[in-house]
């Protein structure tokens, strides 16, 4: 019979299984024990190294509370989760991190729009002006100046027209110029006469104007000339025959 324990008759060294594995669990015990201590000196110990770079240092914001670990506990290795007022805060993580202040708004990039162009001046108004035809400021070379009670002014001017002579009307004022309207009163005792009407020596305007019933009656035509701005002259002639007699014209124009 072999004893338990002690050398063997082969030389051999023989232990129980009982001390064999009282052994077993003294070093197990031995191996977790200095796996927990050297866990401890890495995650609490001072660093002797260098300075860590941005975003590695550690503030610690409470004092931290640690429980023994148990013999399973430390062969992981791991340590006893910090509550949340005593965990570490690594700079730059998100719990330190600031919240980042609104964009500020890029610059329009679009023109400003034109201003409107001012506003062109209004046309101005519309003036009618009667002159007279027997005005001493028109020409009336070879012409004879009338009393007529059908007329303005009680007064007509006649002897116009083929080997007698013209009415000018001087002095036709017009602010901005353009097309005016021109009536013409007229007095012809008898029949159809023709006369010519020339604005500022232009071409003329060759009218029929028609029995007025007397030589006191008057009667009217209106005719569109075109008139420059300031002063103009109208002028009634007629180099083939007699013309009516011309009571005045009544000028509207801008």
């Amino acid at each position: 019979m072999r004893p338990r324990h002690g050398r063997d008759q082969d030389g051999f060294w023989r232990i129980g299984p009982v001390r064999l594995l009282a052994v077993v669990g003294v070093g197990y015990l031995i191996v977790v024990l200095a796996l927990a201590a050297l866990t401890a000196d890495v995650d609490g110990g001072p660093s002797t190294g260098a300075d860590p770079g941005p975003g590695a240092g550690v503030i610690t914001s409470a004092p931290e509370s640690s429980a023994s670990a148990g013999a399973g506990e430390g062969a992981a290795g791991a340590s006893t989760p910090a509550s949340p007022a005593g965990r570490d805060v690594r700079v730059g993580s998100v719990e330190n991190r600031s919240t980042p202040p609104p964009p500020s708004p890029s610059p329009s990039t679009a023109r400003p729009s034109a201003a409107p162009p001012p506003a062109a001046p209004a046309a101005p108004p519309v003036v009618t002006t009667a002159y007279e035809a027997e005005s001493p400021a028109n020409g009336l070379a070879g012409t004879r100046t009338f009393t007529c009670s059908g007329c303005s002014g009680q007064k007509k001017v006649g002897y116009v027209g083929r080997d007698m002579g013209a009415l000018q009307f001087n002095g036709v004022t017009a602010r901005a110029g353009g097309t005016a309207t021109v009536t013409i009163t007229f007095v012809n005792g008898e029949g159809p006469r023709v006369g010519h009407i020339s604005v500022n020596g232009g071409s003329p305007i060759v009218l029929t104007f028609p029995d007025t019933g007397g030589w006191s009656t008057v009667d009217s035509t209106t005719v569109t000339m075109t008139l420059r701005p300031g002063a103009n002259s109208v002028r009634m002639f007629n180099p083939h025959g007699p013309a009516p007699d011309f009571d005045k014209i009544t000028v509207s124009v801008r």
